[in-house]
């Protein structure tokens, strides 16, 4: 009898085992991922799982089927609601509720949108705007400044054009203060974008496109940050940098940036030394056991000032996606925060997320897309390629609210010209079949 039990098991893990594996990337993940981070009141993280649920599944609704006859209830826009609402942010949890609300009514939306509508803000936010007007004025003072030591530099310069030996040479002394004067300046703007970051603000004209403004299909490019190697001789910096950047890539909004409390757990099950002096290939197995699209890894220098450098190496064939580095004459623990914070700014706006569309798609393969090197693209990054549907209106006012959109597969740049690009199949969603005409979107 137990024999038989035991192949009645056996039987219904292999019949349900493709959709449990399958799981993974659909919609009801991403908003199972989402309710878990609202526990940690991790609302920025849960928003960002709740919209890759969406760039999936639009509609809010209950019993949602997910897989066999397993049903959910699913309401990602009313979690998000609540989640922006936690923030402070009211603009944005009305939006998300009052569409939530159209689309079914709950007990808890109403509780919510009585909060909302009355404009009570969690008293945390009250700090969050206080922490918003320093900021500003730091940057304020940051551009005056600027500002005043430009204009000083074109005076200087004009003076040059007729002066005396003697005049010219204090005007190299005023130039040399000047340029100490650029310096501390540009040092200052390293670490006011290190701040604003760090409290989760976007620092001002450091950024080339925002990420808010690209279509999403499922989640962005997910990037673990490993231990970087410490050449420094500050056992403290290596802890340091790891969390400076795994901070700062996170509030940039580009990425999936997994916690390092996973990657501590992957590496001390394989063994791999927690310095940042790690094997690449070793690095890269533990980037798929993670499950992550990219590692981050790179290394610490002392000589004179500190430098450091980062490469981006791609988990599916080991290639370097990207690779940055920066300096600084100074050598304290603020510099270095600053420089983690400037190589993660130059890491996001060198991968920029782009749109568009896919202009052959041969039987033998060869796939080619019609962005290039002219919209920031390069060998080694991933698209995304999927169907967009019919237009979701508002049951009640009749707005266009957006598309559902269809997951077709995952394609890898491997030549890429000015203005277009070829590229080969990663990954394909179960019955779906690549074709010219799709969309494409940076992952």
């Amino acid at each position: 009898m137990s024999k038989f039990k035991g192949l009645i098991i056996l039987v219904l893990l292999v019949a349900f085992a493709p959709a449990l594996l399958w799981a993974g990337g659909q919609s009801y993940n991403y908003y199972e991922n989402g309710l878990e981070y609202m526990k940690k009141a991790q609302w920025d993280r849960a928003i960002d799982e709740f919209k890759s649920a969406i760039s999936l599944e639009f509609a809010d609704r209950p019993q949602f089927r997910t897989y066999g006859m397993h049903f959910i209830d699913y309401f990602p826009h009313r979690e998000m609601a609540i989640c922006y609402y936690n923030l402070g942010n009211l603009d944005m949890a009305r939006k998300e509720m009052e569409l939530s609300m159209a689309f079914k009514s709950t007990g808890r939306s109403k509780d919510y949108w009585a909060k909302i509508s009355n404009g009570e803000a969690p008293p945390a936010t009250m700090a969050s705007r206080a922490e918003d007007e320093s900021l500003a004025r730091e940057r304020a003072r940051l551009n005056a400044e600027k500002k005043r030591i430009a204009e000083e530099q074109a005076a200087l310069d004009a003076r040059k054009r007729d002066m005396s030996a003697e005049a010219a040479r204090r005007a190299a002394q005023e130039e040399l203060k000047l340029a100490a004067q650029r310096d501390s300046i540009e040092r200052a703007e390293r670490q006011h974008q290190a701040v604003s970051l760090d409290k989760g603000k976007l620092p001002v004209g450091a950024l080339t496109y925002d990420p808010e403004r690209v279509a999403r299909v499922g989640e962005r490019l997910s990037v673990a940050v490993l231990p970087f190697e410490n050449k420094s001789g500050s056992a403290e910096i290596t802890s340091t940098v790891q969390d400076k950047m795994i901070t700062s890539l996170y509030s940039l909004k580009r990425f999936k940036i997994i916690e390092r409390s996973q990657i501590d757990k992957v590496m001390s099950e394989q063994k791999l030394g927690m310095t940042g002096a790690i094997d690449p290939a070793k690095a890269v197995k533990a980037g798929k056991l993670l499950g992550v699209d990219a590692i981050l890894m790179g290394s610490i220098s002392s000589s004179g000032g500190i430098g450091m450098d980062a490469r981006l190496i791609d988990t599916e064939n080991g290639t370097v996606i990207t690779a940055k580095d920066a300096y600084s004459a100074q050598n304290t623990l603020q510099d270095v925060k600053a420089m983690a914070t400037d190589i993660a700014i130059q890491i996001y706006n060198d991968i920029p997320l782009v749109e568009g569309y896919v202009i052959s798609a041969s039987p033998t393969g060869e796939i080619m897309l019609d962005i290039g090197s002219a919209k920031g693209m390069r060998k080694g990054m991933k698209v995304v390629v999927y169907k967009e549907g019919d237009v979701i209106k508002h049951p009640v006012t009749g707005e266009a609210l957006g598309s559902k959109k269809t997951m077709v597969g995952e394609l890898l740049l491997t030549e890429v010209q000015e203005k277009m690009s070829e590229a080969s199949l990663v990954d394909k969603q179960a019955g779906q079949t690549l074709a010219a005409g799709q969309k494409v979107v940076a992952k």
